[in-house]
């Protein structure tokens, strides 16, 4: 692969990483307000939402230090 492909490819996982929190977000939201869920059962869920926007933000920062590893190498073949 190439460094440009590779360069692309992050980015793109970068992109899918952030909608990946709005599509949770939304989810929140629409349990929080239209499930008739007990209290108990919609904090376990903001709970396991929550832990999953959190990795979903800590992969995109990985994937952020990556991108700026490959970007200032000048290797061209990974």
């Amino acid at each position: 692969m190439t460094r440009e492909e590779l360069i692309k490819h992050i980015q793109e996982n970068m992109k899918k990483e952030e909608s990946a929190v709005t599509i949770y977000a939304r989810h929140l939201s629409a349990i929080v307000s239209r499930s008739g869920l007990p209290d108990s059962d919609i904090a376990e869920l903001k709970k396991v939402l929550d832990t999953l926007i959190h990795e979903n933000q800590r992969h995109k920062q990985i994937l952020s230090t990556l991108l700026r590893q490959v970007q200032g190498e000048s290797i061209n073949v990974y």
